[in-house]
């Protein structure tokens, strides 16, 4: 009896710390403090003293250059980073717009990767090299721009959190192996040990990505066409071919106005007509009322 009641309090124990934290993974029931490992983060006045800053990059990179070279440029990109095994690239999305410029359409394209850190300067010189036909400063870089996440204590809380949660299920399948439990106490268990496992597999997850972000960086590319004052493209060419379809839009605007005015002619034709002769006839009307006092 006395080594069932100590069964039971050990499991009741577990399931009340699993039910009154707001997760699995954020108390531990029956956990002890662990000690900090040599290669972790320490606590010191309320500060993570780490060995180094985990930065995630992202590059942003605008390129302009004449129409007839944005797919061409895109074309080498893009094959650059699936065929290029030195580069370590992941092709993340590539888009193109080829334009038209009979209808005003620019063209345009977009490219985004993630490269190895010694890569991303390797692609960029491999991106701006100038194609046939291209002069002297071009393409021409139009905007670059450099940002950096620092997620060392967002990667150090979700492995803190693994830690603990590994611990836990551990704990747990310690218990749900105890022959002499009841089968109520184990069911309960074995839901509680689903839980944390899910947990686990999430959280593990998510360590990946961040690391996957740190191990990497991400580079979104941007590729258009000159905005040429004198292009169909640009506002000046675009006004200039909009102006017979305005022009065409007015005139029809003006018939159907006319259109619409034509059956209310008569009746407005009539309406002045009998304003006209009303008019007329209180002016005889005083008329002959002043000649008729005046005699």
């Amino acid at each position: 009896m006395l080594r069932q009641s100590l069964l039971y309090g050990v499991i009741l124990l577990a399931l009340a710390g699993c039910e009154q934290a707001t997760g699995p993974l954020y108390a531990l029931a029956v956990a002890p403090a662990q000690p900090p490992a040599p290669n972790e983060a320490v606590l010191i006045t309320g500060s993570m003293v780490l060995a180094g800053p985990k930065l995630a990059y992202t590059h942003n990179l605008a390129i302009e250059m004449a129409d007839d070279h944005v797919q061409p440029r895109f074309e080498r990109g893009r094959t650059a980073c699936l065929e290029d095994q030195s580069l370590n690239c992941n092709l993340l999305e590539a888009s193109i717009t080829v334009g038209n410029a009979n209808v005003g359409i620019r063209p345009n394209a977009s490219l985004s990767m993630r490269l190895s850190h010694d890569a991303v300067r390797r692609f960029q010189t491999i991106l701006l090299e100038p194609l046939p036909g291209e002069g002297p400063g071009e393409p021409n870089v139009r905007r670059s721009s450099t940002n950096a996440e620092d997620l060392t204590f967002e990667i150090a809380d979700v492995d803190r959190r693994l830690a603990q949660a590994t611990d836990y299920r551990d704990r747990l399948t310690v218990l749900s192996r105890r022959g002499d439990a009841k089968v109520d106490d184990l069911i309960k268990v074995q839901q509680t040990l689903s839980e944390v496992q899910s947990s686990i597999e999430s959280m593990g997850v998510e360590t990946r990505q961040l690391n996957t972000r740190v191990d990497t960086e991400l580079l979104n590319i941007s590729l258009s066409s000159y905005d040429r004052v004198t292009a169909v493209s640009s506002p000046l060419g675009e006004a200039w071919r909009n102006s017979a379809r305005e022009l065409g839009q007015s005139t029809a605007s003006a018939f159907l106005f006319v259109v619409v005015l034509l059956p209310w002619v008569p009746l407005m034709a009539l309406g002045g007509f009998a304003l006209v002769w009303l008019w007329r006839f209180a002016r005889k009307t005083r008329h002959r009322k002043v000649e008729t006092t005046g005699m």
